[in-house]
């Protein structure tokens, strides 16, 4: 076993990345596409007020239908994978809990969820609270202007306009809840007794017994930009599934997570290392290894 002066050298993760899984960097945002969402919003939004402003149902909700759909493409295309790059964080269990009861381990590895990008967040919740307002406006007018057949098309639009406030408010709620001192953390800690998913007010605990396999999958993949939607199902030996886990919003590389709680499954005789700093540099060897950075290399 390693000092905590030595700690381990750089070495890849124990199993071989996942086919179509990727470790990259962010692709760059070139400055037009910018500029042309930038206007299209601006423009869309303007419009749309002029639209209400002048009691034009019809350009009104056209107008907001394109403010919408260009806000939230302004927000996901700014949302980029690849950035993923931090250890998980060694923590007290007590800390990831509401100390209502005793938790099974003193110390987790905790991978935390970065949650969504303020340009998600934000283009969502702009674009489904305006949404929302206009094409409200626009079902109230035309019951009272006897055009009621245009519910036929503003009804759904308000509820789209619904969901990605929705989106947008949960996905706030969540990055405050990860970056606020005092609030429970979201993400899936791995300790001696077995793997903890942390939810906003929920735990779901899987001990390392009843774990049998542990199998990668991968959907979503984006030839264009990298960006892929990893998860890792947690199989008992019957291959129920005892965990379902998207891995793709969290700080650490998908790689690290994977390789982390399938290599403490497979090897019962090592998970005396959890919950010590150990196992920290046992991950921290295969995380600079994945990167392709030397052991000094602390960036």
């Amino acid at each position: 076993m390693p000092t905590r002066a030595a700690g381990y050298p750089p070495l890849p993760p124990p199993y071989p990345l996942p086919e179509d899984w990727r470790v990259g960097i962010p692709a760059r945002i070139r400055p037009w596409t910018v500029v042309a969402y930038s206007v299209v919003v601006i423009v869309s939004a303007t419009a749309s007020v002029v639209a209400v402003l002048a009691d034009d149902i019809g350009a009104a909700t056209w107008r907001a239908f394109v403010f919408l759909a260009a806000t939230a493409g302004f927000g996901v295309h700014f949302e980029r994978a690849g950035g993923e790059r931090d250890l998980p964080e060694l923590l007290n269990a007590v800390a990831l809990t509401r100390a209502k009861e005793r938790p099974r381990d003193s110390w987790v590895h905790f991978f935390r969820e970065r949650g969504a990008g303020a340009w998600l967040s934000g283009c969502f919740t702009a674009a489904g609270a305006v949404g929302a307002v206009i094409f409200g406006w626009a079902i109230v007018r035309s019951v009272i202007t006897d055009a009621a057949f245009a519910l036929i098309w503003l009804i759904p639009l308000l509820l789209l306009a619904l969901v990605l406030l929705l989106a947008g408010a949960l996905a706030i709620v969540s990055t405050w809840r990860a970056a606020s001192f005092g609030r429970l953390p979201i993400g899936v800690g791995i300790g001696p007794s077995g793997v903890t998913r942390y939810y906003l007010d929920d735990t779901d605990d899987i001990e390392w017994s009843r774990i049998a396999r542990v199998v990668p999958t991968v959907s979503a993949v984006d030839e264009k930009t990298g960006d892929f939607t990893p998860s890792v199902e947690v199989r008992a030996v019957d291959d129920e599934i005892l965990l379902d886990l998207n891995i793709s919003g969290f700080r650490a590389h998908a790689w690290l997570i994977y390789a982390s709680i399938r290599f403490w499954a497979e090897h019962p005789e090592m998970r005396n290392e959890l919950g010590t700093t150990f196992a920290q540099q046992r991950m921290d060897s295969w995380r600079r290894g994945m990167l392709g950075e030397s052991v000094g290399d602390r960036g």
